[in-house]
Formats: structure tokens, C-alpha cells, sequence
């Protein structure tokens, strides 16, 4: 079973639901490979002073001239280590990143492509050379790699940096821990606390619901989805609304090694969704979905014009292969896999006579995944009806593990939804 990340996006077209969205790193900022990008930083030498007993380590930093203009870099030091100078901009400073997740000291002034030029930075002391990282962004994408850097404390490597990590994820079997297959959330805020309970640092979830906070040292940390976030663009919102969170704030302590696992799950409250599909606002809160999803009936007919050559639809046989293409690389790979006469077989799917639950579930699953990629259902909410059928895919596909009751209540949720633009 192949699974296909679920991309949280405020609109969902044809062909177009499954575009990127964030990675850890920052919101709004894509974790590439360093060898993906043209940004390089190479160590150039130390220079000892001996006079006034400093050390000036240089470095060239290259753009290369088809890559984006670089926004800033930054070099990972020990926290034991303080500079007092710099050249190659005036604009620095000296802490975490929150951006790229390495503490160091940052050069913000920019460069342009197509340019190399050399920075420098100066310690108190002799020269003391060891391996760290640098980090460099531009555009919406940034990079890490592995250059050398000034030592603190007689020469252990530099950057005794951390991270701590894990996975944002959507616990449908309900054991309370991440197994394979289960869906996963991007473009939701995590945030990270110090001992004090100040944030550091808030990064979204990555395409495959990863996130990662790096340039930590050893000491006491806390870990949060927030309910709410001043960010619109991401989940965190329709998730305090429409989910229970397994875990609230998580405690984690850094000793020497990088801490992973600190997973955070959550279960689908349907009867919150099913209220706010209700015109008549039964849990008071003055607010309803805009609900523009169409029934069975209606996709089937849309096949059967496009599958007998005439008659009137609303979308056309090659739009709706289209559609279905989509549809096969949503979430899971299966249950979804048309085939070469794809709009045949997913015509049969919609017209099948059944009492199984699962077959039941399925025809609306269907019908649902074609409104969601024609932007239909809760209009002004795909990003949450994305969730749902993702979830529904799971279920549908390890069926085995779930109650007819359990299955026809999802089957009855996607049913309101297909039939709320009626």
C-alpha cells in the first residue's frame, strides 16, 4: 500500500489538489537537499591576530546565477561562543533561526544571483577550527549543509546542536500511536517552548506531516499543535474544531541526542461536522459550511453522457478523466485504480447494487473525491473535507478493522456532504 501525503490547501481543482504545501523549516519555507540548491558557503581560512589574540574565520559564499537571490545565511556556532565582529553585512544577529531551525550567527542582508562574496566573523582567542553546519534561504525554500566553523571549549566539534522531531498524523485505527498508512497533515503549526515556556520557534508540518526543530542544545523544551495560530493559512484552526487532539502540550528534554517520535495525533469528531452542515445550527454556534457537493446521481450522470457520447452534462468526458486521474493519487493508492477504461469502471463503482457497508462507503467516497476535486462540498473548507476522505480511505481500505456501524456512519457523513449543495 502506497501512501500519498495529505496536502492541506485552502482550494481544490482538477489537477491541482495535490499542490506542495509547507515544510518544516518555518512557515512558508520548503527543507530541500543541499545539493538541490545554488547556494554554497565554502570555508576559505582562520587568521590569527596575535597582537589582540582574535581569530577571523572567512568564508565565500556563492549564488550561483540560476538560482534565486539568496535571503539570508547563517552559520551554526556552540552557544559557548560569542562574536565580536563581522564583515559582509550590517545586518546579523545571533540566535536561533526560526526559519531554518539552526542556532548560529545570520547574515540578513541578502545576495544577489550570480554573485560570490566573502563574509567574515571574529572570535576572542586563537584559531580553533571544527566541523559545523550552515544553513541558507531564499525564495521559499532553504537548505543545510556542512562546511567548518570555530570551535568552543579546546576543540570538540561545533554545533553540539539537537533537534526534535516527529509527525503530525490523523490516528483513524484509534490506538493512539502513528502506524503505517494513516494519514498525515501538513501546513498545521507546531510550536516550540524553552524551559520558561517561551516560544522559540512555530514551523508548519511538512507534505508527510513531519516536522523538525534543529540547532537545540540540551536543556528542557515543550512541544504544541496551538488551537489557534495568528497564521490564516494554516490547520490549526478547523483542527481545535472538528478534532480532538491526543496530546496537548508535550514536555522534552534534549541530553545529548536528538529526540524523535514526538508525534501528535488526532480523531475525527463527526457529529461537529455534521452540525455545521445543518442549516438549522443545531449546536448553536452560528455557523454553517457553505455546502455545494453533488450527489450520486448527479457524477453518474456525468459518466453516462461521457461514456454513451450524447446528451448534456455540466463536465465533459475529458475533464472528467481527468478528474479521475487525480483521484487515483489522493491519498492511498487504493481503493481507487480505474484502469484503462477508467470512466466505465468508476461509472460501476457509482451504480453498484449493495448492502455491504463497505461497497456503500465506497459509491460516496467516490462521488465525494469527485466533488473535492471539482471544488465542491464544504466550498469554504476543502482543506477539512480533504481530511474526511482521507480518513474514509483508510477506513474503506482496512475495512476489516472497523464495525458496519462505524463504516456506514462515515458512509452517512460523505452522503451529507455530496448532498449539501442540493
Amino acid at each position: 500500500m502506497l501512501q500519498k501525503s495529505l496536502v492541506l490547501t485552502s482550494t481544490a481543482l482538477y489537477l491541482s489538489v495535490s499542490a506542495s504545501a509547507s515544510l518544516a523549516g518555518g512557515p512558508g519555507a520548503d527543507l530541500r537537499d543541499i545539493s538541490e540548491v545554488g547556494w554554497t558557503v565554502d570555508y576559505v581560512e582562520c587568521v590569527y591576530d596575535g597582537a589582540n589574540d582574535t581569530a577571523t574565520y572567512f568564508y565565500d559564499v556563492t549564488v550561483d546565477s540560476t538560482e534565486k537571490d539568496l535571503s539570508h545565511w547563517v552559520l551554526a556556532l556552540d552557544d559557548s561562543l560569542t562574536p565580536i565582529g563581522s564583515t559582509g553585512g550590517p545586518t546579523t544577529e545571533l540566535g536561533l533561526d526560526p526559519t531554518t531551525g539552526v542556532y548560529g550567527f545570520k547574515w540578513d542582508d541578502g545576495q544577489l544571483a550570480g554573485t560570490t562574496e566573502t563574509y567574515s566573523i571574529t572570535f576572542n582567542g586563537p584559531c580553533n577550527e571544527g566541523p559545523t553546519d550552515y544553513s541558507v534561504k531564499g525564495g521559499t525554500y532553504y537548505a543545510v549543509g556542512g562546511t567548518t566553523g570555530p570551535s568552543g571549549d579546546g576543540g570538540g566539534p561545533v554545533g553540539s546542536t539537537y533537534s526534535i522531531s516527529g509527525v503530525v498524523y490523523l490516528d483513524v485505527n484509534g490506538n493512539g500511536t502513528f502506524d503505517f498508512d494513516e494519514p498525515t497533515l501538513s501546513n498545521t503549526t507546531v510550536s516550540l517552548a524553552d524551559a520558561a515556556g517561551d516560544e522559540m520557534a512555530a514551523i508548519y508540518s511538512d507534505n508527510s506531516g513531519a516536522y523538525s526543530f534543529g540547532g537545540l542544545i540540551d536543556g528542557d523544551y515543550s512541544v504544541s499543535v496551538p488551537n489557534a495560530t495568528s497564521d490564516a493559512g494554516d490547520f490549526n484552526e478547523t483542527l481545535a474544531e472538528y478534532f480532538t487532539a491526543l496530546q496537548g502540550v508535550l514536555s522534552v528534554t534534549i541530553n545529548g541526542a536528538d529526540v524523535t517520535d514526538v508525534n501528535f495525533g488526532f480523531t475525527l469528531n463527526i457529529q461537529d461536522i455534521l452540525d455545521d452542515l445543518d442549516e438549522n445550527d443545531p449546536d448553536g454556534d452560528g455557523y454553517t459550511f457553505d455546502g455545494t457537493g453533488k450527489t450520486i446521481g448527479y457524477w453518474k450522470h456525468q459518466h453516462s453522457v461521457a461514456i454513451k457520447g450524447r446528451g448534456r452534462a455540466h463536465v465533459d468526458a475529458a475533464t472528467l478523466e481527468g478528474y479521475l486521474s487525480t483521484i487515483e493519487g489522493l491519498w492511498l493508492s487504493d481503493p481507487f485504480q480505474f484502469g484503462s477504461n477508467s470512466i466505465q469502471n468508476s461509472f460501476d463503482i457509482l451504480s453498484a447494487r449493495t448492502s455491504d457497508a463497505n461497497e456503500l462507503l465506497l459509491k460516496q467516497l467516490l462521488a465525494c473525491e469527485l466533488n473535492y476535486v471539482d471544488g465542491r462540498g464544504i466550498s469554504n473548507n476543502l482543506a477539512l473535507q480533504g481530511t474526511i476522505l482521507a480518513w474514509a480511505e483508510y477506513m474503506s481500505y482496512y475495512n476489516y478493522m472497523y464495525t458496519r456501524d462505524q463504516l456506514l456512519e462515515m458512509k452517512d457523513l460523505i452522503d451529507t456532504i455530496n448532498n449539501s449543495g442540493q
